[in-house]
């Protein structure tokens, strides 16, 4: 390789030529460097461009110090050095940008995560508080209820006392009360359970009407009492004067007849001193097999039935309410006391006429004055009534 001394003029203006072309190419990439550069690739860059200038300073001052070239002939000009097929590639190094992009974006990502679990918690808190308002709701109208129920159970046992407590005053005031033959009459079915009749004797009740027997509503079924004979027999062995009584649903005089003569048969093995009784009630119900009977239809079904009874040799007594009696509301009661004893239902809380009879003006043979008695021996509230007869 020659030294710069030995080369020609031409190879010394060529290598000349090619030194400044190289540094305008170095400025130009320490420009690009610095302009696109991060502040770390910056000063990488200022070392470099540092390091091209020392260089191109060393050998300019080994050019200065070479003997001027001898005079030489001019030479044609070299033709320019083309350049164009260089390719100029600027790596910039952006590690640190991506870290910090993606460092960024991880925490937006995790405030992201941070939010939702955030919303998910106030969620849940504002669900469970819902839940418990709902159950402290639920706990108050429980509550609420409760004492609502409280109150009622103590408003219904006030009123079972003052019941009782006017029950006993009744019972208190009838055991003084003596009608005109002194009888004091219980009527029982099947509904008062097993009886005691030593008990009811020993109490001063001294008669009974014992239900023996009833008509279905529905099919017309004559049916006998669950405890008739125990009744009937229970009170007569106790000395107990007894009557009976039968629950009608007849549609037709024959059916009432045929009850009658039932009912006679019924109890002619038995001891009775007291009415054989023509009960007939609820007709006026849809269900009622009597629902399209007429007032005189119903009375003179009632009538076929007394007079049947009479015929076989007992006494025949009608019963019903005051409000059915009166005015010949529901059944013309005019005619049937003219032939026939009545047995008047009223549960009067005015019990100072029980000795003379009701407040009532047509004909009353026995008056049934409550039918809440509690009598020894019954387990269940009987019908209490006077007899004046």
């Amino acid at each position: 390789m020659k030294s710069y001394k030995d080369l020609n003029h031409k190879e010394k203006i060529a290598i000349g030529e090619k030194r400044r072309k190289m540094r305008v190419l170095k400025r130009r990439l320490l420009i690009g460097g610095v302009s696109v550069g991060v502040i770390s690739l910056a000063v990488g860059g200022f070392v470099f461009a540092q390091k091209l200038s020392t260089d191109m300073e060393e050998e300019e001052i080994i050019a200065y110090e070479q003997p001027e070239p001898e005079p030489v002939e001019a030479e044609p000009t070299p033709e320019p050095i083309d350049y164009g097929d260089v390719k100029i590639e600027v790596v910039v190094n952006d590690t640190e940008e991506e870290k910090a992009k993606e460092l960024e974006k991880k925490k937006a990502e995790e405030a992201k995560k941070a939010e939702e679990v955030k919303k998910a918690e106030e969620a849940k808190k504002a669900e469970e508080a819902k839940k418990a308002e709902e159950l402290k709701k639920a706990e108050e109208l429980k509550k609420a209820e409760e004492e609502k129920k409280a109150e009622e159970e103590k408003k219904k046992a006030e009123q079972e006392a003052l019941e009782k407590a006017e029950q006993e005053k009744a019972a208190a005031e009838a055991a003084k009360a003596q009608g005109p033959s002194g009888k004091k009459v219980i009527d029982v079915s099947v509904f008062q359970g097993s009886i005691d009749w030593a008990q009811v004797a020993a109490s001063g009740v001294d008669s009974a009407i014992i239900r023996v027997g009833l008509r279905k509503s529905t099919t017309g079924e004559i049916l006998e009492d669950g405890n008739a004979k125990a009744n009937l027999q229970g009170a007569i062995n106790n000395g107990l004067k007894v009557g009976a009584y039968f629950f009608s649903t007849a549609t037709t005089q024959e059916e009432a007849i045929e009850e009658a003569n039932w009912v006679a048969d019924y109890i002619s093995g038995y001891s009775i001193s007291l009415p054989v009784v023509y009960n007939c009630e609820n007709y006026e119900k849809p269900s009622s097999r009597q629902y399209t009977l007429t007032k005189d239809e119903r009375s003179n079904i009632a009538m076929a039935f007394l007079a049947q009874v009479q015929s076989r040799g007992y006494t025949p007594m009608f019963y019903a309410s005051k409000y059915e009696l009166v005015n010949n509301n529901k059944w013309n009661i005019s005619q049937i006391e003219q032939s026939y004893m009545v047995w008047l239902a009223w549960y009067s809380k005015d019990l100072s006429t029980l000795e003379t009879g009701p407040s009532y003006s047509g004909k009353c043979s026995m008056w049934q004055y409550t039918d809440k008695a509690t009598i020894p021996g019954a387990p269940k509230p009987v019908d209490m009534s006077v007899a004046y007869f």
